[in-house]
């Protein structure tokens, strides 16, 4: 019998600062791809392993290291992060699959 395994996803939030106007309009392309974008600076949602390899390939190829950041947070499930809005919320999580 032949058994697939499942493929695990993992929660990711991703938070930026791009020096370059030029640069920040292909990094959000990027990102656009491959995550929910939830706030200025600020996407989240699920990837697969090789997702995230592909999303940080792709952004490496864009922001200069020595003027840009991204940081990725990330938790095997995202019940496991408690998060709470204050004011309003700048776009409705929508899950893309």
């Amino acid at each position: 019998m032949n058994h697939i395994e499942p493929v695990s996803k993992v929660f990711y939030i991703a938070v930026y600062d791009i020096a370059s106007p030029k640069r920040l309009n292909k990094a959000l392309k990027t990102f656009r791809k491959y995550l929910n974008w939830v706030q200025n600076s600020a996407f989240e949602g699920f990837l697969t392993a090789k997702q995230f390899q592909e999303l940080k390939s792709e952004l490496l190829e864009i922001i200069n290291k020595e003027k840009d950041s991204i940081i990725f947070y990330h938790a095997e499930e995202q019940k496991h992060i408690g998060k709470k809005i204050i004011g309003i919320e700048k776009n409705e999580i929508t899950q893309f699959y």
